[in-house]
């Protein structure tokens, strides 16, 4: 198959546009820039197979350089920009990288990164502003400890527009390395090639099936570091011709301002980031008549706030829908979706065109329909393997399986994820999911989240619920209708002992709760 350099350029749209920070790059001078800064990778010496570390936000660099290592079968290295220098480091051993774009906005002291034995490039917000521009680059020099020899990416750009390349990549090699939680619970690197890209890509708008029209947006708020991100909000709508608006930090006010200024017609979104913005009052706007689809993924997303969001997309006029899926690091991003052509509430969907699902028990026999067990997936977008050695991938009837670690039944052939294998509690040899107490207890109406962990006092596990309140409710309320609700709702060993209010959820970088944080909060009895 292709790579994902070719996967673009057969049907990017050439006449649109990529908005960044308000400002404009058209698609021909983005292609341009992918052809320039590949010569400026070969130019440094870097070859086929070579590792390039993209320790960057969500930036036109990031997918410039993201296409010009596929175009030249080269590895990039994908790497959330605010990982301390320490841990980066590491991940540079592990994965061989050679070359390191950092970006001048995150790295205030670039004196450690000298040290990491990389050809470095630094990137700015200077690079692709124009109104703004002797701004943003007064402020590189200035506000932080920058070293005069580091190689910027404009140099790079215009030494390597000199240079011509020819294409090295294939589909089967590998393209980049993701980072994830592991289906076991223990951080991973991901290795995915470009036919795994594409397929997901492929499967994706074979399900959706849309018309793009030339001034079509997909609003681009997840991070070029998460999978869902590159692949189903980046790669795949370029892909297929839409014009696309980068957001490098989330924010709610600048989100319904591009909706309300750009014609957006569909949107990947992770839970968090909804309930962010109708918390902030941000969410209900104008711009939401143009919108086709909400693809909402990454997290468990409660019925309540499916409703609340069809709601108010009912109300400005609009056919879209919140719709749901399923995926994880390992596949791509996303394998399992409800779309316009069938869906079924509460569920996360069917799979994509070219994707299965199943249900396995502990000895990976297949079960029957409502019948719990855990979830494996198997399609075009699995991953080669863990940079690690690890595997979590089974060959089965002739098919490549990924075992999730999630649990779950089919219903009709639509998945329901009742809560993570490896989340799963003890209590009395009984096995009891954090996330079905977590669900019992939002349905109390002063409740806004809540978190289900496991805690133990003198080597006994009990269940404790961390809450968020959505207006001031007294302690011994919560705890007692907290209690009333799972006892009517849930077994016994679910019932949690110990009941919390928090002011706010600590989150992972990808906007998920923290539950791991909590497990190791002082027990407040």
């Amino acid at each position: 198959m292709a790579t994902c350099y070719e996967f673009l350029h057969g049907g990017v749209n050439r006449n649109g546009y990529i908005v960044y920070y308000g400002h404009r790059l058209a698609i021909s001078q983005f292609l341009q820039d992918i052809e320039s800064f590949s010569g400026a990778l070969v130019s440094l010496g870097l070859c086929k197979g070579d590792v390039v570390t993209l320790y960057l936000p969500t930036c036109p660099q990031a997918l410039v350089a993201f296409y010009a290592c596929s175009k030249l079968g080269m590895i990039a290295n994908i790497i959330h920009p605010l990982v301390p220098v320490n841990l980066l480091a590491e991940n540079l051993a592990k994965t061989r990288s050679k070359a390191l774009l950092f970006y001048d906005a995150t790295v205030k002291d670039e004196r450690p990164l000298v040290a990491l034995n990389q050809l470095l490039i630094r990137c700015s917000i200077a690079d692709y502003v124009t109104v703004r521009k002797p701004v943003y680059k007064l402020y590189s020099r200035c506000s932080g400890k920058r070293v005069s020899e580091i190689a910027t990416y404009v140099q790079l750009l215009k030494m390597g527009n000199l240079v011509p390349t020819k294409l090295a990549g294939k589909g089967e090699d590998l393209l980049c390395y993701m980072h994830s939680g592991g289906t076991s619970g223990q951080p991973k690197i991901v290795m995915l090639n470009n036919d795994a890209f594409n397929g997901v890509t492929d499967g994706m708008f074979k399900m959706y099936h849309p018309t793009v029209h030339q001034g079509d947006f997909n609003l681009a708020t997840l991070p070029v570091f998460h999978a869902y991100g590159l692949c189903s909000a980046m790669h795949g709508p370029l892909s297929v011709g839409y014009n696309l608006i980068l957001v490098p930090k989330f924010d709610t006010k600048a989100v319904k301002k591009y909706l309300n200024k750009y014609c957006v017609t569909v949107w990947s979104v992770v839970p968090a980031m909804l309930k962010k913005m109708l918390a902030n009052n941000t969410f209900d706007s104008k711009g939401l008549a143009s919108l086709d689809v909400i693809w909402c993924g990454g997290d468990v997303c409660d019925e309540s706030l499916v409703e609340r969001v069809d709601g108010i997309l009912m109300k400005r006029g609009t056919h879209a829908r919140l719709m749901r899926g399923y995926g994880l690091t390992e596949v791509c991003g996303v394998c399992i979706v409800n779309n316009y052509d069938y869906e079924q509430k509460g569920s996360c969907g069917r799979p994509m065109p070219g994707n299965y699902v199943e249900i396995w028990n502990d000895s990976n026999i297949t079960l029957g329909e409502k019948e719990l067990g855990e979830i494996v997936v198997s399609g075009n977008g699995v991953m080669s393997g863990y940079i690690e050695g690890e595997d979590c991938l089974v060959d089965k009837e002739g098919k490549t399986w990924v075992k999730t670690g999630d649990v779950g039944y089919l219903d009709d052939g639509y998945l329901h994820i009742v809560d993570r294998k490896k989340r799963s509690l003890k209590i009395a040899a009984v096995n009891v999911f954090p996330a079905q107490i977590e669900e019992c207890v939002k349905k109390l109406d002063f409740i806004s989240e809540a978190c289900a962990v496991g805690v133990k006092v003198d080597g006994k596990q009990y269940v404790k619920v961390f809450v968020t309140l959505k207006q001031p409710t007294g302690y011994e309320t919560v705890k007692r209708e907290v209690t009333n609700i799972c006892k009517q709702n849930l077994i016994q060993y679910a019932v949690p002992y110990f009941v919390e209010v928090i002011d706010e959820m600590p989150r992972t970088d990808f906007g998920k709760i923290d539950y791991k944080s909590l497990s190791g909060l002082y027990l407040n009895k």
